[in-house]
């Protein structure tokens, strides 16, 4: 189910569960039947999505969010002290939903996503940082699963060894740093830094990001917001299961 779930409602093929799990193909496709015979899979031509039966189960699932008042309080405290947008925004699927923007003082504002939408997991810097728990091979699964829904955020979509290459940059520097970075990745003119939330689960399922218009943003200012952003992440880590 994870396998399927990497990518999301644009579909699995067999093959890519198959290389994701490791599994025989005649395994992959009983276990798919299986699953699809409960509802927690569907099949639509020759993809594979998860099935709307787990949305059901999800909702007997308690949040993973315990405080979402300290959460929004948190990124406001960011947000004043950067002047800057903050973002704040949880996994879902094959993609990231975003959950909070706080304003900072600064006229001009990078409004790069609304609050409430969902958008491919490798397409802002808080999608980037999560994919750090991603081996590589399925960050390149995510990224060509998401390419044929990216081309709104301002991508030239054709050269995708370039974007692969800058985001297993990011990846890396989440893994040195806990913190990444870069500018025109979601749209030109716009900076962001993002930082994935610490959890007790298997990996984050959560970020924060401080986005800005790309002159807001030059390197001596992005090393003196690090710390604040790094600080920002673990406080929200005390509001999440």
């Amino acid at each position: 189910m994870e396998a399927v779930a990497l990518h999301g409602s644009w579909g699995a093929r067999l093959i890519d569960v198959t290389q994701a799990t490791g599994l025989t193909r005649p395994t992959v496709h009983r276990l798919l039947r299986e699953l699809i015979e409960i509802g927690y899979v569907e099949q639509c031509a020759k993809k594979y999505r998860l099935g709307p039966a787990l949305y059901a189960l999800g909702l007997s699932a308690p949040s993973p969010i315990g405080d979402y008042g300290g959460i929004e309080r948190c990124a406001q405290r960011l947000a004043d002290s950067s002047g800057d947008t903050v973002y704040v925004a949880i996994r879902q699927l094959g993609g990231l939903h975003y959950l909070i923007r706080a304003e900072g003082s600064y006229p001009i504002r990078a409004r790069v996503v609304e609050v409430g939408e969902t958008v491919p997991l490798g397409a802002t810097y808080a999608g980037i940082a999560l994919l750090a728990w991603h081996d590589p091979g399925e960050v390149e699964a995510q990224l060509r699963a998401n390419e044929p829904r990216r081309g709104r955020f301002g991508f030239d979509v054709s050269n995708f060894s370039a974007r692969l290459a800058s985001v297993r940059r990011q990846i890396a520097d989440v893994w040195q740093h806990g913190w990444c970075f870069d500018t025109d990745t979601v749209l030109p003119g716009v900076t962001g830094m993002a930082a994935p939330v610490p959890s007790r689960t298997r990996q984050p399922y959560m970020a924060v990001t401080i986005s800005a218009v790309d002159d807001r943003l030059p390197p001596e200012r992005i090393r003196a917001l690090r710390e604040p952003l790094l600080a920002a992440a673990r406080e929200m880590t005390s509001y999440i299961a």
